[in-house]
């Protein structure tokens, strides 16, 4: 994280990163063709937009405004930015997901440690730890597709873990 962000802006990057997010596993669920594991990139798109939903809430309490700040520059987001150009495969696609939660936690993590108010600090520990339970998740997928490629493909009378 750029340590020259006020917390108003780490805030206000963190609800670009969530935008990012979502955006990321909506575009990973329409390729996959197993309707189980889709539902599951699907779920994690719809939990993305939950968090950019607690972040605009946590800005508006510090600031009182609805709009983000503009950010100046273009400092990396929480996430590592938007959909990623030239990975169009599965495992590529889960190796990426799984380094930028770990990135998105880490983001979080830093963030609270600077926070200047109890609330915004516990804000940021809880997203950061939901930002690790993604991870671990998606450490869990990647086992389960190298494991079996066609079923993950292909097969959807099993469900893998998750929600």
């Amino acid at each position: 994280m750029d340590a020259d962000l006020t917390p108003v802006e780490v805030v206000g990057l963190g609800i670009r990163s969530e935008e990012d997010a979502a955006e990321f596993y909506g575009t990973i669920a329409k390729m996959i063709k197993n309707d189980l594991v889709k539902a599951k990139f699907e779920s994690l798109a719809r939990e993305e937009v939950g968090h950019k939903q607690v972040l605009s809430a946590l800005y508006k309490r510090m600031t009182g405004e609805s709009a983000p700040p503009k950010i100046p520059g273009s400092p990396n987001t929480a996430e590592g930015g938007g959909i990623p150009v030239g990975v169009d495969n599965i495992e590529g696609l889960l190796e990426l997901a799984i380094s930028r939660e770990h990135s998105a936690n880490m983001f979080y993590r830093d963030a609270a440690k600077k926070a200047k108010d109890n609330n915004g600090k516990r804000t940021l520990e809880y997203l950061a730890g939901i930002e690790h339970g993604h991870e671990v998740m998606l450490k869990e997928e990647l086992k389960a597709y190298l494991n079996d490629k066609d079923w993950y493909s292909n097969n959807p009378d099993i469900q893998l873990v998750g929600p």
